[in-house]
């Protein structure tokens, strides 16, 4: 009689509904499993599964997994482990320990939820399957604006979801019987290859070799490491909202977004936090607004599951981009000559990380001063970036680039130099990323003003094309 919870982004034990279902539910062994999934594409160009981990977030997967085993073994509960097609691995793992009942965490990609309706259509034939929510905080499709469509427009979305009812907190689920009665079919999965160590995952293949020094400076996986973060929020959240855009300040940011990324916090989980913290309210309320916007990118990724390759504005698939794989590459490295930048590739090439303020500059520079295509440094981003997430990490981009839905104006290119002397005076940030003696081209690679009017010429070019394009025929 056992039951299988298969986690995914979720790798946590409170306000776990599917794991707590299927706690509840157990009439014998609860078996948990993880699967390192790879993605595949059908004749039809469609895709399914979420995206591949980058490797920055390969890493933190690996290091959140190893504090989450020993803490659902403490329930009963072992953690088993593999990779590949996620379709054919849950096919061998069902038939061979034929648990009673499936429960998992809901996923919300188009092509996620495509993979898992077929897993789910194939295994009803012989076990029950039961998705649950906990990822989010409400549900997209709950979510319609007056007339019935989708929100596409950021400020009334995040105002209709801070009217919704949280809910309590679930506690960790109880202990449950011993494994056992599930050994012998977890030890043939084994013997088969199916199921495999931690170590074999691959998850630490491709990342720098550097990362497993430098990322351990700053920080450190695991629901524990994550409840204590949250817990200290009267320490970090008075005066956020003036000091969340000073990437300089140690403490301008909370920094839980890796943590929600792979589910070691659920996002009801931060917002209680936040609604109970004795910060004045307008730090709330500007901490719960990047809670409300990473909402919003799943909302608008669950109906526009292209968002990492196709610009949401169509005109922009004829945006007059230049690559340049000098200039790509010097952005990536950090050498562009320009400070700010230079120090945010420079933090995210040694923390997996980099302050949201600098990320927007970044964007900024590359896509609009460059013109870089958006999506080659989305990508970058999505490969060095401990928080990768599926949603945030596309739409963030498309909003800089001008692409996405509720846009940042066009005109609006961040100059680099007048956001370091007003976000980082006294340079504090970029002395502290930018190696000392490092090879830096002394004129910036891109001359700002020069290549602005380039940018707002390029668009311009798009905005007649589209215009015309729309223009009724006549006769």
């Amino acid at each position: 009689m056992t039951t299988l919870i298969w986690l995914r982004d979720d790798l946590r034990l409170a306000d776990h509904p599917a794991l707590t279902a299927a706690c509840a539910a157990a009439h014998g062994p609860v078996v948990a499993l993880w699967i390192h999934e790879t993605r595949r594409t059908d004749e039809e160009n469609n895709r399914h599964g979420p995206r591949p981990l980058g490797a920055a977030a390969r890493w933190w997967y690996h290091r959140s997994l190893q504090q989450l085993a020993p803490r659902l073994a403490n329930l009963g509960i072992p953690l088993v482990l593999a990779r590949g097609d996620a379709a054919n691995v849950m096919r061998r793992v069902v038939d061979t320990v034929q648990p009673t009942c499936v429960h998992w965490t809901r996923r919300y990609a188009p092509a996620a939820c495509r993979l898992d309706a077929a897993i789910k259509q194939e295994l009803n034939s012989c076990t029950e399957v039961h998705s649950h929510p906990g990822s989010l905080l409400v549900e997209p499709w709950l979510m319609q604006t007056a007339n019935g469509s989708h929100y596409q427009v950021f400020t009334p979305f995040s105002r209709a979801v801070a009217d919704l009812p949280l809910g309590a907190l679930l506690p960790e689920p109880s202990p449950v019987d011993a494994p056992d009665g599930a050994a012998t079919a977890l030890s043939t999965l084994r013997e088969d290859g199916v199921l495999q160590n931690l170590e074999d995952l691959g998850l630490l293949d491709d990342g720098p070799a550097w990362w497993d020094d430098t990322l351990e400076q700053h920080w450190e996986p695991g629901e524990l490491a994550a409840r204590q973060q949250l817990d200290a929020i009267d320490g970090w959240l008075p005066g956020y909202a003036k000091r969340r855009d000073l990437p300089g300040e140690e403490r301008s940011t909370s920094r839980i977004s890796p943590r929600l990324r792979c589910g070691e916090l659920s996002p009801r989980q931060a917002l209680t936090a936040a609604r109970s913290s004795t910060a004045a309210g307008e730090d709330i309320a500007a901490w719960t607004r990047q809670l409300y916007w990473r909402e919003f990118c799943w909302h608008l990724l669950h109906y526009r599951g292209d968002l990492e390759d196709t610009p949401m504005r169509s005109a922009f698939a004829e945006f007059p981009y230049r690559p340049d794989d000098h200039l790509a590459r010097a952005w990536r490295q950090g050498r562009t000559g320009i400070d700010l930048v230079d120090g945010g590739m420079w933090q995210l090439w040694q923390a997996g990380w980099m302050h949201n303020r600098v990320r927007m500059v970044a964007a900024s520079l590359f896509t609009k001063n460059m013109l870089q295509p958006w999506q080659d440094g989305e990508q970058w981003f999505w490969d060095t970036l401990v928080d990768a997430d599926e949603a945030i990490n596309p739409v963030s981009w498309q909003w800089v680039a001008g692409s996405g839905a509720d846009a940042a104006p066009y005109f609006r290119v961040f100059n680099p130099e007048l956001q370091r002397s007003r976000f980082d005076p006294r340079s504090c940030y970029v002395e502290r990323w930018i190696p000392a003696g490092l090879d830096r081209p002394i004129v910036p690679v891109v001359n700002l003003a020069e290549s602005r009017r380039e940018a707002l010429a390029a668009y311009q070019q798009v905005s007649a094309a589209s215009a015309a394009d729309a223009r009724p025929e006549r006769g």
